[in-house]
């Protein structure tokens, strides 16, 4: 098998992804601050069944969040581990 990796490219996506993912959870937040303040204002089984609908929202949320979070953490350790792996190649013949 061949392959062919830019490790400073991988650790540039995993910026990328670290950033927005910083994104994400700011602007997640924002919203759950309005909804939060909607809620205060608001009662009867509508508002209760919204609270339902946000709770299973934000706990979807939350799941998207942790996948994001992996697939950074991966994307941040591949880079260190082709960079680390090109390093001692290159320490071979040098």
């Amino acid at each position: 098998m061949q392959y062919q990796v830019d490790s400073e490219q991988m650790s540039a996506a995993s910026g990328a992804v670290a950033a927005s993912v910083t994104a994400v959870r700011a602007e997640v937040s924002a919203m759950m601050r309005n909804l939060d303040a909607l809620q205060s204002t608001w009662s009867g089984s509508a508002a209760t069944a919204f609270s339902g609908t946000t709770a299973q929202w934000h706990a979807a949320q939350a799941q998207v969040e942790t996948a994001l979070d992996a697939i950074q953490a991966a994307l941040a350790q591949a880079a260190r581990t082709y960079a680390d792996a090109e390093l001692a190649a290159t320490r071979l013949f040098g």
